[in-house]
């Protein structure tokens, strides 16, 4: 397992990180003894970081990953992020939300500090009830101030955005160098955040995002590597949500399809593939996964050595992607 500098943060990090969400549900939904297991196999494989949020399961996923963490040795300590959802209709300030959110957190998390802290909210260019737009999060005294300030008072080193949303605000955000670290969707039918042009691309179009973020020296983590759960399973639990707004389930479904039927089962299985082509994104620091099961999660650690796949095989997908999987 390589640890990879991320970015301008003094954060080395796995490549592969751990993640606590929903839709995976693996430090939400198991036993305490699952969990530990978990951790144990994640230590063993050399993961030091786990990425969670306040709304995961309305906070057990912090909870469960405090007391997880708590009982651990100094030896195995890893790094912990957590993200928080700010509302925008609220008659709270945005600033009493953030304050209120972190403490919370941290208290679940049973630390004093998180190395790294996100904002959740998709950024979009119409305020809703659940995004934001450029402009509350840069005005004076914004978001970004705001976020600003927590690093200052030592209740986290550094702060992170969450990369969805709206592709040019994103942008706007991302290029203003406020925020150290940037969440970015990327998988196998979505890989457009790496590229400069999108060509005929027809779904949510992430060009140049990758390199804003590398102009500004930030820290890059792949998430939805597994295009939740599409790429890794033909099973469906309910909580295949798509987070691009161009194309629907269907279509992903026929994308996958396409995928396996040109590349086949000669790199690992789907879950493996799928990781393997996160891993094959120098670009990326490292990749969040969600994970359900103490499987998956030896699957992962199995893509990781196996390593990243060959130019001839990305280059085969590449061209199926560029032709929107034709």
């Amino acid at each position: 397992m390589k640890n990879i500098k991320l970015g301008r943060t003094n954060l080395n990090v796995s490549e592969v990180v751990l993640g606590g969400g929903w839709v995976g549900g693996l430090f939400i939904d198991p036993s305490y003894e699952v969990m530990e297991k978990a951790l144990e196999i994640s230590i063993k494989s050399g993961i030091n970081w786990i990425d969670t949020a306040e709304t995961y399961s309305e906070g057990q996923s912090e909870k469960n990953i405090g007391d997880l963490l708590s009982a651990l040795p100094v030896k195995d300590k890893f790094y912990i992020s957590s993200k928080a959802r700010l509302d925008p209709k609220s008659s709270e300030t945005f600033e009493s939300q953030i304050d209120r959110k972190l403490d919370n957190s941290l208290k679940r998390l049973k630390t004093d500090k998180l190395d790294l802290y996100q904002l959740h909210n998709k950024i979009t260019i119409e305020e809703t009830r659940e995004t934001l737009t450029p402009a509350q999060i840069l005005e004076k005294n914004g978001v970004c101030d705001i976020m600003q300030k927590i690093k200052g008072d030592g209740r986290v080193d550094h702060i992170g955005l969450t990369a969805l949303g709206d592709t040019k605000p994103i942008r706007d955000v991302v290029n203003t160098g406020c925020f150290d670290t940037a969440q970015i969707y990327y998988n196998l039918l979505n890989p457009t955040a790496i590229f400069k042009e999108k060509g005929i691309w027809n779904d949510q179009d992430f060009s140049n995002l990758v390199f804003d973020c590398q102009t500004q020296n930030m820290g890059i983590l792949g998430i939805r590597v597994f295009a939740a759960g599409l790429l890794a399973t033909d099973i469906r639990n309910g909580r295949e949500i798509p987070v691009t707004h161009m194309i629907d389930i269907k279509e992903e479904e026929r994308r996958v399809k396409r995928i396996y039927k040109i590349v086949g089962e000669t790199f690992g299985n789907r879950a493996q593939l799928a990781v393997r082509y996160g891993l094959s994104a120098e670009s990326l620091h490292c990749t969040v996964l969600g994970l359900a099961t103490l499987e998956h999660l030896q699957n992962a650690i199995q893509a990781v050595e196996m390593g990243p796949l060959p130019e001839d095989v990305l280059e085969k997908i590449l061209e199926l992607q560029k032709s929107n999987f034709l």
